[in-house]
């Protein structure tokens, strides 16, 4: 119950603005990458290009965006 009351409760999602906003960050990264593979490559590019922005995402997220969600 506490869960759901936690979840219902708007002071959780004002917490977690910062990390809402790198989250959308390596969307916009993941959009931009499978583009540029896309137009590289008309059969796989796309995959690959969002592969390659998951990867980039994972690293950023592991290098700067953890400390800087949490603050």
């Amino acid at each position: 119950m506490e869960l759901l009351s936690e979840l219902m409760n708007m002071k959780t999602y004002k917490k977690l603005i910062p990390a809402y906003k790198i989250l959308f960050f390596y969307l916009l990264v993941m959009i931009v990458t499978s583009t540029i593979g896309y137009v590289n490559d008309k059969t796989n590019g796309f995959t690959d290009g969002l592969f390659m922005g998951i990867i980039i995402s994972l690293f950023l997220w592991n290098k700067y965006g953890r400390s800087m969600a949490y603050v």
